[in-house]
């Protein structure tokens, strides 16, 4: 090779290596790289609030989320229950120790007015020249006198009777069971079943006359006061009264909620009946701060009622009604990414 083709060659490597120095090496170099692949970056991992998540319309659509306006309302504050299904059969033993008392002391009672009008019609014609012997005036006496200790005895025992029902269910329960009053009659037909409520909080004064227990199947159902219970509920220290409801579906020794409203009015929302979910021990709700923009908040103290749930202290807003849940796996879903990404 010829020394003009040797230095040909030689500034030609010389150029090459002058330039790959400062593609690496010169400021800026690598911006449009590194820009390019951001946009790809931020399109995989959609944008995270606090506690929330933006997600795109296509997202949105995918996921079934659907919204709704939240309707301010006003409802009594609510104080919890519990209410125990009486057995029936200590119930009908009592109203089968009143009856047999009951009817003892009509049969004494009856007993002692024939005694009686026989001892004084014999003791008439004692008084018109002896036409009855002294002897004869003397056993009509007698059995006067002993059909009088019987019927007192008989009362007695009635007394004793309703004195024990009263101490064990009360005087309005006692004296329907006396009388087969509509009240027992409801019971005895199992129609209706016998609860025990006790508050489970602070509850002053007493309860109130209508309240409503959640039965099995997760439907709440109304309650009749019929008396303060003589016997407290041994697993609650405070006052317990008695209540009928409808038996259907129901059984002796359930334990069932009870709510009833105690206090004052309390502000707040009326949420969708989805529109709630349960994370970490509490319930959420989404709110819709901007449009694909959902931000996670707290539902503090809320409670089940007929069309939702209300909220106390949630202020208006639009919450979503259905889908909350695959929000919440796309919250957490991102705060994984981002987790990943930092460290």
């Amino acid at each position: 090779m010829s020394r003009k083709s040797l230095t040909i060659a030689a500034a030609i490597v010389v150029a090459a290596l002058a330039g790959l120095w400062a593609g690496r090496h010169l400021p800026g170099a690598s911006a449009p790289a590194e820009a390019a692949s951001a946009p790809h970056a931020e399109a995989e991992n959609p944008k995270r609030a606090e506690s929330g998540v933006s997600i795109s319309p296509v997202e949105r659509e995918r996921a079934g989320i659907a919204t709704a306006a939240v309707r301010s309302l006003e409802l009594q504050a609510q104080s919890q229950g519990i209410a125990t299904a009486l057995p029936l059969q200590e119930l009908i033993d009592a109203a089968a120790t009143l009856a047999s008392a009951r009817a003892q002391a009509d049969r004494a009672t009856s007993a002692l007015a024939a005694s009686r009008r026989d001892f004084e019609r014999l003791r008439g014609l004692h008084a018109q020249d002896r036409n009855v012997s002294d002897r004869a005036l003397e056993v009509a006496e007698a059995a006067w006198r002993a059909d009088e200790a019987g019927a007192r005895s008989a009362q007695a025992a009635l007394d004793a009777a309703r004195a024990g029902a009263r101490g064990r269910w009360g005087v309005v329960l006692a004296d329907a069971m006396a009388v087969d009053g509509p009240l027992w009659r409801r019971l005895a037909a199992g129609q209706s079943v016998l609860l025990r409520v006790a508050a489970s909080g602070a509850v002053s004064g007493a309860m109130p006359a209508a309240i409503e227990i959640e039965a099995p199947d997760g439907k709440w159902k109304p309650a009749r006061q019929v008396s303060i219970a003589p016997i407290a509920d041994p697993r609650i220290q405070g006052t317990a009264f008695f209540y009928d409801t409808d038996a259907k579906g129901i059984a002796p020794g359930m334990t069932l909620a009870a709510r009833f409203g105690a206090g004052e009015k309390q502000a707040g929302a009326l949420l969708p009946a989805d529109a709630l979910l349960w994370w970490q021990g509490r319930q959420w709700a989404y709110v819709e701060e901007e449009p694909g923009r959902f931000e996670r908040r707290e539902a503090v103290a809320a409670r089940r009622v007929d069309n939702g749930w209300f909220v106390p202290g949630f202020e208006q807003a639009t919450v979503v009604s259905r889908g909350a849940q695959a929000l919440l796996s796309q919250e957490l879903r991102s705060t994984v990414k981002v987790g990943e990404e930092e460290k």
